[in-house]
């Protein structure tokens, strides 16, 4: 009987910590911030931007992303709604861009604005404000990109043609010239 005793408070122990851990991960886990939904539209490759993402306010985390998804009335146009902070100070004048956090490729969502307007947003086609999206640097050199290569691919070009074989002949000898002057 003494050893049935010993395996069951064993086991109401281990029961009860389990209990006792579930529900402090349950209390350290849960959010008490109060969120106001933003919506933004974009045609641009939202890359790397996950649900869950940071959202930045001037580099400060404000936020994370909660959706996104294909906009059912626009071919081609992501919808990404974000949960911001209520005490974050949006206005007519912030945007938001596409950042990149170091090497890993992972997106997070850039709020930022000129601090020229104080006013709230009003509500979007959706009865959820939108804020305008800008294209984000990295974005701007992905769009340049078949240009740059055209121009790396004449430059190329124009420095074969310089250093022909005839054009090579030409400057040897002029060195030569120049050695014997």
């Amino acid at each position: 009987m003494e050893n049935k005793s010993h395996a069951l408070a064993a086991g109401l122990f281990v029961v009860l910590l389990t209990a006792m851990v579930i529900g402090w991960s349950i209390w350290m886990g849960r959010d008490n911030t109060a969120y106001t939904r933003y919506e933004l539209a974009t045609q641009d490759s939202v890359t790397g931007l996950q649900l869950q993402a940071t959202v930045r306010y001037k580099g400060v985390p404000v936020g994370k992303v909660t959706a996104i998804e294909f906009n059912p009335e626009k071919n081609g146009q992501v919808l990404i709604t974000l949960a911001v902070n209520r005490e974050a100070p949006i206005s007519q004048t912030t945007y938001a861009m596409l950042g990149f956090q170091g090497v890993t490729g992972l997106a997070h969502i850039q709020l930022d604005d000129d601090n020229s307007a104080t006013t709230p947003l009003p509500p979007g086609p959706d009865g959820i404000p939108r804020l305008p999206m800008r294209t984000s640097p990295f974005g701007q050199i992905a769009e340049q990109g078949a240009v740059i290569m055209q121009q790396v691919e004449d430059a190329t070009r124009r420095v074969n043609e310089l250093m022909s074989p005839d054009n090579q002949r030409q400057l040897m000898s002029t060195v030569a010239s120049l050695g014997q002057a």
